[in-house]
């Protein structure tokens, strides 16, 4: 079964990002874990409490993340 040009250039298209980062998943017994690196913390502004909301399509495995910002945050500026 071949393929279409266009469904090619979709396959080998470059991800679309400002900043790309690569982190490796470590396990605590309950959760898999993974560390926010540094650049995108200063980049998204993210502190300690924010949420961070996981949008996955099962069908196509693609995954969206959605940053929540602390309340406590917004009321204190």
């Amino acid at each position: 079964m071949a393929i279409t040009k266009e469904e090619l250039q979709e396959l080998m298209k470059e991800p679309n990002a400002d900043i790309e980062k690569i982190t490796t998943l470590s396990d605590d017994g309950r959760n898999l874990l993974t560390r926010v690196p540094k650049d995108i913390v200063d980049d998204l502004k993210l502190n300690k409490g924010d949420k961070v909301r996981w949008l996955v399509k099962s069908d196509t495995k693609e995954i969206k993340l959605e940053v929540i910002k602390n309340d406590k945050e917004k009321k204190n500026n």
